[in-house]
């Protein structure tokens, strides 16, 4: 006889904490302080993240890979402390990889409240305290994460004008356009002055990268 399997028989398909308002302080307390060698229950109740024994906080970054599966910082962690945007954006790439079935499916599911409770209770599997909880842990995680240029990853982004939020004639923050990243494979002619070859760079550098002779300190 067939049997319909149902939703509380199947496991979470992503991470979710028992407590999304401890996740958010974590979120936050995390840029502020410096790298621990290992990201512990007791370490963020010294932060007052959590007066509770309740670890699943810890357990969403693990997921998501920021920290490892013994609670030390791993690269992405240390992507995330950084100043916005690259910090945010980093996590951003990180929600995008993990849930890409979900971004998949929607635009920006961060900013809408009926499609985000479709999907988690069409495709996050576990009880329905399992599926709410889902649910909660990606809002609380995106309220600190930018989505913009996330595909880039932080990565990319890590040096430079990039990673200071400036643009690119040295500007402030207040594009909020994507950064974009320019790769030249540059053939020099042969048998050409030092005069010449100093030319064509300075093309490229007017021509292209919208620099001139006052730009120089």
């Amino acid at each position: 006889m067939n049997k319909t399997r149902k939703k509380s028989d199947t496991q979470p398909k992503f991470p979710y904490t028992t407590s999304p308002a401890a996740l958010r302080r974590l979120l936050q307390e995390i840029p502020k302080r410096p790298k621990p060698g290992k990201l512990t229950l007791d370490l963020i109740k010294t932060w007052d993240v959590t007066s509770s024994n309740d670890a699943s906080p810890l357990g969403v970054l693990k997921k998501l890979g920021l920290l490892s599966a013994a609670g030390e910082p791993t690269p992405a962690y240390a992507d995330f402390m950084l100043p916005p945007p690259v910090g945010p954006r980093a996590l951003g790439a990180r929600m995008r990889e993990h849930y890409r079935d979900l971004f998949e499916t929607s635009h920006a599911p961060q900013k809408n409240a009926t499609e985000l409770r479709t999907f988690f209770n069409i495709n996050s599997g576990g009880g329905e305290r399992a599926i709410q909880l889902q649910a909660q842990t990606f809002t609380a995680l995106s309220e600190y994460a930018d989505f913009t240029g996330a595909g880039e990853g932080a990565a990319a982004a890590g040096g430079g004008d990039a990673a200071s939020g400036k643009d690119a004639k040295g500007g402030g923050g207040a594009s909020k356009l994507p950064p974009v990243q320019i790769d030249l494979h540059i053939h020099l002619p042969e048998n050409k002055s030092a005069r010449d070859y100093e030319s064509i760079i300075q093309d490229i550098a007017k021509y292209i990268y919208g620099r001139t002779g006052e730009d120089r300190a």
